[in-house]
């Protein structure tokens, strides 16, 4: 029973490794399970479940969510710095692939988009500042920041002259590289907003990050866990 009991827990914990996906809740179909939303004192609005064709809070025309019922959405009557994320806690083994995958909406409602050349995410500043971006950070780092040693990978991030309002527009992005360089790690998936120009709308749907582990390594996983386990089974 002991041996069973024994083989189980290491087993067990390969399943981290072999499990493709890794974003829970990716299609905002439970609310805001497994999401954490954040906004900077003094904001206005937040991160909204969006469904059908309205803005959550100015009723701006937009497109509905392309996966399900529900997406996740930024809207506001005013100026604000606005985030949402998840923490995944990445495979123990390496893996030949990993993709992060969403659906990205941009609804903004000014003329521009403008970065400050700090890249702040406060939306406070005496200039203007009407930004998006993606990030993967480290975890436990301050949800607004923007310092590179928080970045892991920057996987999005609007500039001036950009398009203004856009449908749901998909982005496919290899993490491959960052994955096998944090094994085992818990890292954090943001969507950052700020506006302080004119409304700007964020629509998010379809998350997932798929990881598949390299053959080589589960086998040398299973091969260390049929040892330890033999081992066990001869001990007097």
């Amino acid at each position: 029973m002991k041996q069973f009991l024994l083989l189980t827990a290491l087993l067990g914990a390969l399943v981290p490794a072999q499990a493709g996906q890794l974003i829970t809740n990716g299609g905002f179909e439970a609310g805001f399970t497994g999401w954490t939303r954040a906004d900077t004192l003094g904001s206005d609005g937040t991160f909204t479940i969006q469904s059908g064709t309205a803005s959550p809070v100015n009723g701006d025309t937009v497109p509905a969510p392309p996966g399900g019922s529900n997406a996740a959405m930024s809207d506001a009557a005013g100026p604000g710095s606005h985030v949402l994320y998840q923490t995944i806690t990445l495979p123990g083994l390496m893996v030949t692939s990993a993709t992060l995958k969403f659906d990205l909406f941009i609804g903004n409602r000014g003329d521009l988009f403008a970065t400050p050349a700090s890249g702040t995410l406060d939306f406070g500043i005496n200039a203007f500042n009407q930004q998006l971006r993606v990030d993967l950070m480290v975890e436990g780092s301050d949800p607004f920041s923007v310092t590179a040693a928080d970045i892991l990978q920057k996987i999005y991030q609007s500039k001036a002259g950009d398009t203004l309002i856009t449908g749901y527009n998909n982005f496919t992005i290899d993490v491959t590289s960052l994955v096998n360089s944090n094994l085992g790690k818990n890292i954090r998936l943001r969507f950052a907003e700020v506006d302080n120009y004119a409304p700007l709308q964020v629509g998010i749907d379809n998350v997932s990050l798929n990881a598949v582990p390299e053959p080589s390594s589960v086998v040398m996983a299973l091969s260390a866990a049929l040892i330890g386990l033999v081992r066990l089974r001869r001990r007097p």
